[in-house]
């Protein structure tokens, strides 16, 4: 069933890029709307279509990191470091704050201030790509800033967790814990593989055959998703390490590229098409509308704009014009696998109510959709 499934969500999404493409959107927007199409014919995804998306994703970070620069990524980090704490701050207490303001409880609040904390620029991504906008300093910084949300965004996880358990007085030991590992691990794999690419260079050199190449790549990239799994870490961001480690040899990162780009063209669309189709129709349908409206416009708006607030500033501060502080503010909003995982684990524990739940899961698709549309409308007013 599952080759049928693949079959026509490959041609759906090639249909769908075409008619993007006629009303000057990316093709990443294509891919999520044929997503939100599928949970209206009551049909769930296979997991095999779910894995070749993630598949894809990973393959794609790793592409994106070999056309980048280690050392570009360190010169960038600390303005990136200080716009992905601004994000996580600003949306962390407007979270909190407007939520208490509303009469809920301090960890339903919190909750959601962690859920609203977390970014996912997969999309992003691909929009600036599909842009040619890569090279630019504010897509570096968006980048650099996704891989310092990430850990933050996984240390309130684990501070969440933490609260939801009584175990108030292993929390602060816990954060600390958490973040020293990720940032420690992640830096580990990019350095540690930009001083392996000349001895990778000299192996593959000696080979006739492009096979093992891209056999030895994707051995690693498999192994450090797994790694990453096991550690509750982002292994599109291990990928995207792993990329920027190769980028020091250009001959290799350029062979690895052209040996990659089949697979990346298959398998991405997959994962936007499966992140679109997370969003529950029958879920929506189960709550009152009138009741519950206010309380999911207001989190939804405080997800948007927390967001694009929180790193507006340290942009301009930084000396970003106001063209591309907004370009940065804009790009961080889409949410995702980290949000998923707060809110799943958050209404597990019954900390969430249905409205705030479905509110939050709204988020995925809106800012899926809303992002590249402003991206390219920014860009195009430059």
């Amino acid at each position: 069933m599952w080759f049928l499934e693949v079959a026509l969500l490959l041609f759906l999404a090639r249909i769908f890029e075409g008619i993007a493409e006629k009303i000057g959107q990316p093709k990443v927007f294509a891919w999520v709307i044929v997503g939100l199409l599928v949970p209206l014919f009551n049909y769930k995804l296979s997991w095999v279509t779910e894995s070749l998306g993630i598949l894809g994703i990973i393959s794609y970070l790793f592409y994106v990191g070999l056309e980048g620069s280690l050392k570009g990524f360190m010169r960038g980090l600390r303005e990136a470091g200080m716009i992905a704490v601004g994000g996580v701050i600003a949306s962390l207490g407007l979270g909190l704050i407007v939520m208490l303001l509303m009469g809920f409880s301090f960890k339903e609040s919190f909750s959601v201030g962690v859920a609203l904390s977390a970014t996912s620029v997969s999309i992003t991504v691909k929009a600036l790509e599909e842009l040619d906008k890569m090279h630019r300093r504010e897509a570096q910084a968006i980048l650099g800033a996704a891989v310092v949300d990430d850990v933050l965004g996984l240390a309130l996880l684990s501070t969440l967790l933490g609260i939801s358990a009584g175990s108030l007085s292993e929390v602060t030991f816990t954060v600390i814990e958490v973040v020293t590992l990720a940032f420690g691990f992640w830096f580990g794999i990019a350095f540690t593989f930009q001083k392996m690419a000349d001895p990778l260079y000299r192996f593959f050199s000696r080979l006739s055959d492009e096979a093992p190449i891209l056999t030895l790549t994707f051995i690693i990239l498999l192994s450090l998703a797994f790694i990453a799994d096991e550690l509750r870490l982002s292994s599109i961001l291990l990928a995207y390490a792993f990329g920027l480690g190769l980028s020091s040899h250009k001959y290799i990162a350029m062979k690895i590229e052209r040996l990659m780009s089949p697979f990346i063209t298959l398998f991405t669309p997959l994962f936007f098409i499966a992140a679109g189709s997370m969003f529950s129709i029958k879920e929506l349908q189960s709550v009152n509308l009138a009741d519950s409206l206010a309380v999911m416009l207001v989190i939804i708006t405080v997800g948007m704009l927390s967001k694009v607030i929180g790193c507006y500033l340290p942009a301009k501060v930084l000396g970003f014009s106001r063209r591309d502080s907004l370009i940065i503010g804009f790009g961080m909003i889409p949410r995702g696998e980290v949000m998923m995982t707060v809110v799943v684990a958050a209404r597990a524990v019954g900390i969430l109510s249905l409205p705030v739940y479905i509110a939050l899961i709204l988020l995925l698709p809106i800012t899926s959709l809303s992002t590249p549309s402003v991206l390219s409308k920014l860009y195009k007013g430059r």
